[in-house]
């Protein structure tokens, strides 16, 4: 179910972000629409290209320039439209309201500073407050966020710690100035299982106590399962299916979303069982026309999909399609062809 719309805190509307390379433009963000409300964790979701990472550098305004470049659309975070503030206005913004946890923990720090430097250069950054509070503020994160002897770790560098330990590290940074909104970018990437959950725990835990909203950046359907109240899904620039977790997993219609779905291991299913998704996703220095994931649809419509860009379609309110099966010209082209629209709706449905 859709929410009222005081509740939204961000809303990305039309966004559209390339890269221009040597090679050719790389249309990574061709037009998209979300938002994320008030105490939720949104779930983006997507195979590796899809662009994910990219819309979260967009929504902070951190896309490196050159070669890339936010060409259109908006971010309005509390009614504000990001993309209209100066770059010194954008900082107060970074890292106080909206923060941001990065796939890599090693690179995002600073190898030759420890590690309570770094979280009190944020404090000092976004708080007046002096050094020694700023030193206290961060070792009471970092205890917060499960680092033990914080007391005296504060004062380690980034390689004395394991890849779990540094990305508590960055939680803690990221957490340091109470958060309205957090974007994690793939946190449990290149973490073993139970570090994993240990991570997924922790998020949960911090973003209950501070009230946060999250953007859960992740290609694992069983991650966004656990974590997530609503889900996005991403393929090649664009949102394919927006809807809550139950109506998502129970009842998903965009082809890709069942894909994903189909493609999850069960205890109780077979090899043979899994979906898969032929192909990959494309080169976007020259994606398919029309709608980019027609190639490996298996309802694809020859004369319609390769030709239109299929709109946003609210099937039920909250769930948002992004589909042709589903629209009048869909469902026009298959009675021109003969084919009853229900019946076919139904037999995907049924797969």
């Amino acid at each position: 179910m859709s929410r009222p719309q005081e509740d939204i805190l961000l809303e990305v509307k039309g966004l559209r972000t390339y890269f221009f390379t040597e090679e050719g433009v790389v249309k990574a963000i061709e037009s998209i629409d979300f938002v994320v409300y008030k105490s939720e964790t949104l779930g983006l979701v997507g195979e590796s290209g899809s662009g994910k990472s990219v819309s979260a550098l967009s929504i902070l305004g951190i896309v490196p320039d050159p070669p890339g470049k936010v060409l259109k659309g908006e971010v309005v975070f509390h009614g504000q439209d990001l993309r209209k503030l100066s770059s010194s206005e954008m900082r107060k913004i970074r890292g106080n309201q909206i923060a941001m946890i990065f796939q890599d923990p090693m690179t995002s720090l600073n190898p030759v500073f420890t590690v309570g430097n770094q979280i009190a250069e944020a404090i000092i950054l976004h708080q007046k407050v002096n050094k020694k509070e700023a030193r206290e503020k961060s070792i009471k994160i970092m205890s917060l966020v499960g680092i033990p002897s914080a007391d005296e770790r504060v004062d380690n560098y980034p390689f004395e710690f394991s890849g779990g330990m540094r990305q508590r590290v960055m939680i803690a940074m990221a957490l340091c100035c109470n958060p309205e909104l957090l974007i994690a970018d793939e946190p449990t990437t290149s973490l073993d299982v139970t570090i994993q959950a240990q991570i997924l725990e922790l998020l949960k835990a911090t973003s209950e106590e501070f009230d946060m909203s999250i953007i859960l950046i992740t290609h694992d359907m069983g991650v966004i399962a656990e974590m997530c109240d609503r889900v996005a899904v991403m393929y090649a620039g664009y949102i394919a299916e927006v809807g809550d977790i139950m109506t998502i997993f129970r009842n998903p219609f965009h082809p890709y979303t069942r894909g994903l779905l189909g493609a999850i291991p069960r205890p109780d299913a077979n090899r043979e069982d899994l979906t898969i998704i032929r192909g990959a996703i494309p080169n976007l220095i020259n994606p398919p026309s029309g709608c980019r994931f027609h190639p490996r649809c298996d309802y694809w419509m020859q004369g319609l999909c390769e030709i239109e860009v299929p709109g946003l379609l609210e099937l039920e309110p909250g769930h948002i399609i992004m589909c042709h099966l589903y629209t009048e010209e869909g469902k026009a082209f298959l009675a021109q062809r003969k084919i009853d629209p229900d019946t076919y709706q139904k037999q995907i449905a049924a797969q």
